[in-house]
Protein backbone atom coordinates (compact mmCIF):
# COMPACT_ATOMS: atom_id res chain seq x y z
CA UNK A 1 0.00 0.00 0.00
CA UNK A 2 1.34 3.55 -0.61
CA UNK A 3 1.17 6.64 1.44
CA UNK A 4 0.13 9.40 -0.37
CA UNK A 5 0.57 13.29 0.24
CA UNK A 6 -2.29 15.42 -1.48
CA UNK A 7 -2.59 19.24 -1.36
CA UNK A 8 -5.95 21.08 -1.56
CA UNK A 9 -7.45 18.08 -0.34
CA UNK A 10 -9.81 19.19 1.88
CA UNK A 11 -12.59 20.07 -0.87
CA UNK A 12 -12.71 19.09 -4.70
CA UNK A 13 -10.64 16.92 -6.60
CA UNK A 14 -8.29 16.10 -4.46
CA UNK A 15 -10.69 15.44 -1.69
CA UNK A 16 -12.08 13.05 -4.11
CA UNK A 17 -8.92 11.34 -4.95
CA UNK A 18 -7.77 10.96 -1.03
CA UNK A 19 -11.55 8.85 -0.52
CA UNK A 20 -11.00 7.05 -3.60
CA UNK A 21 -7.41 6.00 -2.38
CA UNK A 22 -8.24 5.28 1.25
CA UNK A 23 -11.12 2.86 -0.18
CA UNK A 24 -8.16 0.83 -1.64
CA UNK A 25 -6.55 0.82 1.73
CA UNK A 26 -3.77 3.30 1.10
CA UNK A 27 -2.22 5.93 3.91
CA UNK A 28 -3.66 9.13 2.80
CA UNK A 29 -2.03 12.91 4.64
CA UNK A 30 -4.25 15.48 3.93
CA UNK A 31 -4.05 19.25 3.28
CA UNK A 32 -6.08 22.07 4.25
CA UNK A 33 -5.75 26.30 4.01
CA UNK A 34 -7.00 26.65 7.68
CA UNK A 35 -8.44 25.36 10.95
CA UNK A 36 -12.04 25.22 9.64
CA UNK A 37 -11.44 23.57 6.06
CA UNK A 38 -9.26 21.01 8.47
CA UNK A 39 -12.46 19.88 10.40
CA UNK A 40 -14.55 19.45 7.36
CA UNK A 41 -11.92 17.32 5.54
CA UNK A 42 -11.51 15.29 8.04
CA UNK A 43 -15.67 15.04 8.43
CA UNK A 44 -15.97 14.21 4.87
CA UNK A 45 -12.60 12.02 4.18
CA UNK A 46 -12.78 9.59 7.39
CA UNK A 47 -9.87 6.59 7.63
CA UNK A 48 -7.57 9.68 6.26
CA UNK A 49 -3.52 9.46 8.26
CA UNK A 50 -3.72 13.39 8.97
CA UNK A 51 -4.79 16.67 8.04
CA UNK A 52 -1.79 19.37 7.77
CA UNK A 53 -2.62 22.80 7.74
CA UNK A 54 -0.90 25.89 6.00
CA UNK A 55 -2.20 28.72 3.52
CA UNK A 56 0.05 28.59 0.66
CA UNK A 57 -0.65 31.93 -0.36
CA UNK A 58 2.44 32.24 2.75
CA UNK A 59 5.98 31.24 1.96
CA UNK A 60 5.93 31.30 6.16
CA UNK A 61 2.92 28.89 6.43
CA UNK A 62 4.10 26.61 3.43
CA UNK A 63 7.38 26.11 5.32
CA UNK A 64 5.30 24.89 8.19
CA UNK A 65 3.42 22.91 6.07
CA UNK A 66 6.24 21.73 5.04
CA UNK A 67 7.39 20.91 8.39
CA UNK A 68 4.53 18.91 9.37
CA UNK A 69 3.73 16.85 6.39
CA UNK A 70 7.31 15.43 6.61
CA UNK A 71 6.31 13.92 9.84
CA UNK A 72 3.71 11.92 8.42
CA UNK A 73 6.36 10.62 5.50
CA UNK A 74 7.84 9.58 3.74
CA UNK A 75 5.45 9.42 1.03
CA UNK A 76 5.73 7.18 -2.12
CA UNK A 77 3.78 10.06 -3.73
CA UNK A 78 3.13 13.73 -3.54
CA UNK A 79 0.40 15.46 -5.19
CA UNK A 80 0.65 18.98 -5.55
CA UNK A 81 -3.42 19.20 -6.15
CA UNK A 82 -3.95 22.86 -4.51
CA UNK A 83 -4.54 25.57 -6.49
CA UNK A 84 -7.02 28.65 -7.22
CA UNK A 85 -8.70 30.40 -10.37
CA UNK A 86 -9.79 33.53 -10.30
CA UNK A 87 -10.52 33.34 -13.76
CA UNK A 88 -13.11 36.18 -14.03
CA UNK A 89 -11.98 38.48 -11.07
CA UNK A 90 -10.56 41.65 -12.58
CA UNK A 91 -8.96 42.52 -9.41
CA UNK A 92 -4.93 41.44 -9.31
CA UNK A 93 -4.50 40.54 -5.83
CA UNK A 94 -1.23 40.27 -3.89
CA UNK A 95 -0.39 38.11 -1.38
CA UNK A 96 1.92 39.37 2.04
CA UNK A 97 5.08 38.58 -0.18
CA UNK A 98 4.70 40.69 -2.71
CA UNK A 99 3.01 37.80 -5.68
CA UNK A 100 0.35 37.64 -7.89
CA UNK A 101 -2.13 35.15 -5.23
CA UNK A 102 -2.14 32.47 -8.03
CA UNK A 103 1.46 32.43 -9.31
CA UNK A 104 2.03 32.18 -5.33
CA UNK A 105 -0.46 29.65 -4.55
CA UNK A 106 -0.52 27.37 -7.67
CA UNK A 107 3.50 27.86 -9.01
CA UNK A 108 5.44 28.92 -6.28
CA UNK A 109 3.97 26.91 -3.56
CA UNK A 110 4.28 23.49 -5.63
CA UNK A 111 7.84 24.09 -7.00
CA UNK A 112 8.29 25.39 -2.76
CA UNK A 113 6.94 22.05 -1.07
CA UNK A 114 8.47 19.98 -4.12
CA UNK A 115 11.94 21.74 -2.70
CA UNK A 116 11.63 20.92 1.07
CA UNK A 117 9.75 17.90 1.39
CA UNK A 118 11.94 14.37 0.85
CA UNK A 119 11.78 12.98 -2.53
CA UNK A 120 9.28 10.59 -2.90
CA UNK A 121 9.21 8.12 -5.75
CA UNK A 122 6.38 10.04 -7.69
CA UNK A 123 5.32 13.63 -7.83
CA UNK A 124 1.80 14.70 -9.80
CA UNK A 125 1.26 18.59 -10.42
CA UNK A 126 -2.03 19.28 -11.13
CA UNK A 127 -2.48 21.21 -14.14
CA UNK A 128 -4.70 21.61 -17.03
CA UNK A 129 -5.64 21.80 -20.79
CA UNK A 130 -5.24 25.80 -20.24
CA UNK A 131 -1.56 25.61 -20.25
CA UNK A 132 -1.72 26.11 -24.24
CA UNK A 133 -3.24 29.67 -23.81
CA UNK A 134 -0.36 30.59 -20.72
CA UNK A 135 2.70 32.61 -21.51
CA UNK A 136 6.12 32.29 -19.95
CA UNK A 137 6.73 35.81 -19.21
CA UNK A 138 8.99 35.26 -16.30
CA UNK A 139 10.08 39.05 -16.47
CA UNK A 140 7.01 39.96 -14.97
CA UNK A 141 5.17 36.93 -13.66
CA UNK A 142 2.84 38.57 -11.02
CA UNK A 143 1.77 41.20 -13.53
CA UNK A 144 3.44 44.01 -11.98
CA UNK A 145 3.81 46.21 -15.03
CA UNK A 146 1.65 43.89 -17.25
CA UNK A 147 -2.20 44.53 -17.57
CA UNK A 148 -3.67 41.97 -15.26
CA UNK A 149 -6.44 39.64 -16.97
CA UNK A 150 -7.17 36.72 -14.95
CA UNK A 151 -7.72 33.83 -16.83
CA UNK A 152 -4.22 34.57 -18.49
CA UNK A 153 -3.02 34.58 -15.04
CA UNK A 154 -4.18 31.12 -13.91
CA UNK A 155 -2.98 29.73 -17.59
CA UNK A 156 0.50 30.85 -16.99
CA UNK A 157 0.04 29.14 -14.23
CA UNK A 158 -0.97 25.74 -15.60
CA UNK A 159 1.96 26.53 -17.84
CA UNK A 160 4.53 26.52 -15.08
CA UNK A 161 3.04 23.47 -13.80
CA UNK A 162 3.67 21.25 -16.94
CA UNK A 163 7.42 23.09 -16.92
CA UNK A 164 8.13 22.13 -13.18
CA UNK A 165 6.81 18.35 -13.16
CA UNK A 166 9.24 18.30 -16.83
CA UNK A 167 12.09 20.04 -15.16
CA UNK A 168 11.81 17.83 -11.73
CA UNK A 169 11.56 14.63 -13.71
CA UNK A 170 14.47 15.62 -16.16
CA UNK A 171 16.86 16.48 -12.79
CA UNK A 172 15.69 14.06 -10.71
CA UNK A 173 15.65 10.44 -12.42
CA UNK A 174 15.10 8.23 -9.83
CA UNK A 175 11.47 9.97 -8.69
CA UNK A 176 8.50 9.78 -11.97
CA UNK A 177 7.15 13.31 -11.88
CA UNK A 178 3.85 14.11 -13.73
CA UNK A 179 1.52 16.49 -14.83
CA UNK A 180 -1.97 16.06 -14.70
CA UNK A 181 -5.01 17.72 -16.72
CA UNK A 182 -7.99 16.45 -14.83
CA UNK A 183 -10.50 17.96 -17.53
CA UNK A 184 -13.26 20.31 -17.55
CA UNK A 185 -14.21 19.40 -13.67
CA UNK A 186 -17.89 21.13 -11.77
CA UNK A 187 -15.88 21.63 -8.15
CA UNK A 188 -16.10 24.62 -6.21
CA UNK A 189 -13.85 26.67 -8.48
CA UNK A 190 -15.42 26.47 -11.53
CA UNK A 191 -19.04 26.87 -9.85
CA UNK A 192 -17.09 30.09 -9.11
CA UNK A 193 -16.65 31.08 -12.43
CA UNK A 194 -20.20 30.45 -13.83
CA UNK A 195 -18.63 27.34 -15.98
CA UNK A 196 -21.30 24.33 -16.64
CA UNK A 197 -18.38 21.43 -16.71
CA UNK A 198 -19.41 18.27 -17.98
CA UNK A 199 -17.50 16.20 -15.54
CA UNK A 200 -17.60 15.62 -11.54
CA UNK A 201 -14.49 15.50 -9.56
CA UNK A 202 -15.71 11.45 -8.28
CA UNK A 203 -14.44 10.84 -11.83
CA UNK A 204 -11.24 13.01 -11.88
CA UNK A 205 -10.32 11.85 -8.31
CA UNK A 206 -10.69 8.20 -9.73
CA UNK A 207 -8.28 9.34 -12.50
CA UNK A 208 -5.69 10.76 -9.91
CA UNK A 209 -5.59 8.60 -7.16
CA UNK A 210 -4.51 5.49 -10.30
CA UNK A 211 -2.36 7.60 -11.37
CA UNK A 212 -0.98 8.20 -7.73
CA UNK A 213 -0.49 4.77 -6.92
CA UNK A 214 0.46 3.81 -10.95
CA UNK A 215 4.02 2.51 -11.85
CA UNK A 216 3.47 3.24 -15.86
CA UNK A 217 4.45 6.98 -16.79
CA UNK A 218 2.16 8.38 -19.42
CA UNK A 219 3.75 9.76 -22.78
CA UNK A 220 5.13 13.28 -22.22
CA UNK A 221 4.83 12.62 -18.35
CA UNK A 222 1.35 14.00 -19.00
CA UNK A 223 -2.00 12.63 -18.02
CA UNK A 224 -5.05 14.12 -19.63
CA UNK A 225 -7.83 12.45 -21.35
CA UNK A 226 -8.28 15.45 -23.84
CA UNK A 227 -6.63 16.28 -27.02
CA UNK A 228 -4.05 19.09 -26.25
CA UNK A 229 -0.59 17.64 -25.30
CA UNK A 230 3.02 19.94 -23.86
CA UNK A 231 4.07 21.30 -26.74
CA UNK A 232 8.24 21.84 -27.91
CA UNK A 233 8.33 24.97 -25.36
CA UNK A 234 7.22 22.51 -22.55
CA UNK A 235 9.67 20.36 -23.39
CA UNK A 236 12.77 22.62 -24.25
CA UNK A 237 14.76 21.96 -20.98
CA UNK A 238 16.26 26.00 -21.26
CA UNK A 239 12.38 27.30 -20.62
CA UNK A 240 11.96 24.22 -17.86
CA UNK A 241 15.13 25.45 -16.03
CA UNK A 242 14.25 29.02 -16.19
CA UNK A 243 11.29 28.72 -14.83
CA UNK A 244 13.15 26.68 -11.66
CA UNK A 245 15.88 29.44 -11.73
CA UNK A 246 13.06 32.29 -11.18
CA UNK A 247 11.29 29.80 -8.24
CA UNK A 248 14.80 29.49 -6.49
CA UNK A 249 15.39 33.25 -6.55
CA UNK A 250 11.69 34.06 -5.26
CA UNK A 251 11.53 31.47 -2.48
CA UNK A 252 15.11 31.52 -1.29
CA UNK A 253 15.11 27.57 -2.00
CA UNK A 254 16.90 26.00 -4.13
CA UNK A 255 16.63 22.16 -5.32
Amino acid sequence: MARVFITGSSTGIGQAAAVALIAQGHEVVLHARNEQRAAEAARQTPGATETVIGDLSSFAETHELARNAEKFGPYDTIVLNAGIGRLHDPERRVTVDGHEEMFQVNTLSAYLLTALLPRPKRLIFTSSALAGSGVLALDDPSFARTRYVGRQAYANTKLHLILLALGFDRRWPEVDSIAFDPGWVATQMTIRNGDEAPLDAAHAGGRLATLATGTEVPEDNYDTQRSWRPQEDEKDAKNQDSLLTLCAELTGVTI
